[in-house]
């Protein structure tokens, strides 16, 4: 069981909460804890299908044959079963988005069918990011779809389940939260910029190099910092979620400029992944009303 625990990637979890916890949160107040609960599993469901499917698509292309944290390259889980959770995690992001459909938009069979696209679209995004011969993981065009699917997809669209309406100040923390996720991404890629430019795969790190990489880090910092405070001024609604940024942000750029060692990126793999989730829990506690 530890080898699948370690498989799923735990780690990466708080990021698909976190935009779940926010899109619940900014549509005017209208909660619905079925609709959350759903909305987290199917999120869930999906960024494990991801972790699965990358962890197959990188064996096969054979960018993780030097790594032994991964399971297909550490041979703790053979390809046959990988592609067999693969698939039961597909159906079950699937089965789950339906209901969530269900319950969301009821005989609105219009906006049904369009979110229902949208799942799939999703699933689809999840295995086809390392996995295929036009895998876009491998062409540059992650931190395009994380942004998409984490900040934009993830947090409006859960927040348009709640009400069926889009408030447009929503797409400020939409924003602000997608470039955080894109930072994790962007840590993850600069730990791995030597083996993936020997194995000829595309990513915006290693096309920028270690210092522009950390320059394009601290400018998706300062995206997440600006967008989240505009959210505060135009709305009036306050709290230290700007600040916290600020803090983690200040923090996280100047690890990363230290950083040496494999340890050392994932140390801040997981410090931003769960800075970006205690930002959606600051902000989320109300200062003034």
């Amino acid at each position: 069981m530890k080898k699948w625990i370690a498989a799923f990637r735990l780690k990466t979890l708080p990021l698909a909460l976190g935009a779940i916890i926010l899109g619940s949160w900014v549509n005017d107040f209208s909660f619905d804890f079925e609709i959350f609960l759903f909305a987290s599993i199917t999120a869930i469901l999906l960024q494990i299908l991801s972790n699965l499917a990358n962890d197959y698509g990188d064996f096969v292309k054979g960018t993780d044959r030097h790594r032994k944290d991964r399971q297909l390259a550490g041979g703790n889980i053979s390809p046959r079963s990988m592609l067999i959770a693969i698939v039961v995690f597909a159906i079950g992001a699937l089965c789950s988005g339906i209901y969530l459909l269900n319950i969301s938009f009821g005989d609105d069979w219009n906006l049904w069918v369009k979110f229902f696209l949208l799942g799939i679209f999703s699933i689809a995004a999840a295995i086809l990011y390392t996995m295929g011969k036009k895998a876009y993981g491998y062409m540059g065009l992650g931190d395009v779809f994380v942004f998409i699917f984490f900040g934009l997809v993830g947090v409006l669209g859960t927040s348009y389940l709640f009400k069926q309406e889009l408030l447009i100040a929503s797409w400020l923390v939409a924003i602000g939260y997608g470039c955080l996720c894109v930072g994790v991404l962007n840590v993850n890629n600069i730990r791995d910029l030597d083996k993936d430019v020997l194995t000829n795969k595309i990513t915006i790190a290693s096309k920028l190099g270690i210092r522009g990489s950390i320059i394009y880090q601290t400018l998706l910092i300062i995206a997440a910092f600006l967008t989240f405070s505009f959210y505060h001024l135009i709305t009036g609604y306050y709290s230290l979620s700007p600040l916290l940024i600020l803090i983690i942000g200040f923090i996280h750029i100047g690890k990363l400029k230290e950083a040496q060692s494999e340890l050392d990126y994932n140390n801040q793999l997981k410090f931003l992944s769960l800075g970006s989730l205690g930002v959606v829990l600051v902000f989320i506690i109300r200062l003034f009303f």
